[in-house]
């Protein structure tokens, strides 16, 4: 079992330095930005950039190479004009990313992550790799924050799950121990509706929100348990691939 100290942020709006130092991190922004980000890496993308904003995309492309990146991301659920890409997990197939550097603004993931950059490490989860992303946590041993995205400063019920399943492999059937308030409250909601995941997070509003801009394959997506394995790593405010086999990316540090 998990043995260290457990806790939850429902959003990434008040997270200090002093929060996360000493700690692992897993940062959860299911609708949308984990899932894309995950699908990206997966799709053989070189590397993830998580921008606070356009402004900072644009000043990161503006350095490198046309051909060697893609733009992506959206604003208030809705894709941003002049990217080549929006933040719909399912357009992120090896087509469109394989080999190159993506550079993703979101309105809540990408601000989560970055809040997160003074953890001694920093994750991405989601439920399409939750298996995945618990056992990196164990073999990282250190006590653990799970950073909920939200949505414009505002709890979300699907990232409040995600966190409270997490919680519950780590725990692996033992009764809760050391864990924070609001971890208690995400493992309560998970184990509540584990049987049916997808019945309060399609009732929820993000999800209902995006069924209205059109994207409700990628709310189906989102929740696919385990779909994709690969768990996103920041490095030097990069996401690539964790490996516990590699010590580089277990450090923060670059691979070549």
């Amino acid at each position: 079992m998990f043995a260290h100290n457990i806790e939850v942020f429902l959003t990434a709006s008040n997270i200090a330095d002093d929060d996360v130092r000493g700690r692992t991190v897993v940062a959860m922004d299911v609708l949308r930005a984990s899932t894309t980000i995950i699908h990206a890496l997966a799709a053989g993308a070189r590397e993830v950039i998580p921008v606070p904003d356009m402004g900072e995309a644009g000043r990161i492309a503006a350095a490198l190479d046309p051909a060697s990146y893609v733009l992506g991301g959206e604003k208030d659920g809705k894709p941003i004009e002049g990217y080549g890409l929006g933040n719909s997990p399912l357009d992120y197939s090896g087509d469109a990313v394989s080999g190159k550097t993506v550079i993703l603004s979101t309105t809540n993931g990408t601000p989560a992550i970055l809040a997160a950059a003074e953890a001694d490490d920093v994750l991405v989860g989601g439920f399409v790799n939750i298996n995945a992303v618990a056992d990196a946590v164990r073999a990282l041993q250190a006590p653990l924050t799970i950073v909920c995205a939200g949505w414009k400063n505002r709890v979300a019920l699907e990232d409040t799950m995600c966190a409270g399943m997490l919680i519950d492999l780590l725990l692996e059937g033992h009764s809760p121990a050391n864990l924070a308030d609001t971890a208690y409250m995400a493992l309560w909601q998970y184990r509540h509706d584990q049987d049916a995941i997808d019945v309060p997070i399609g009732r929820c509003n993000h999800a209902r929100r995006l069924e209205q801009l059109g994207h409700g394959a990628d709310v189906a997506e989102s929740i696919r348990i385990d779909a994709v394995p690969v768990v996103p790593h920041l490095s030097e405010r990069r996401l690539v691939p964790w490996s516990a086999a590699d010590p580089t990316l277990s450090s923060g540090e670059s691979s070549p």
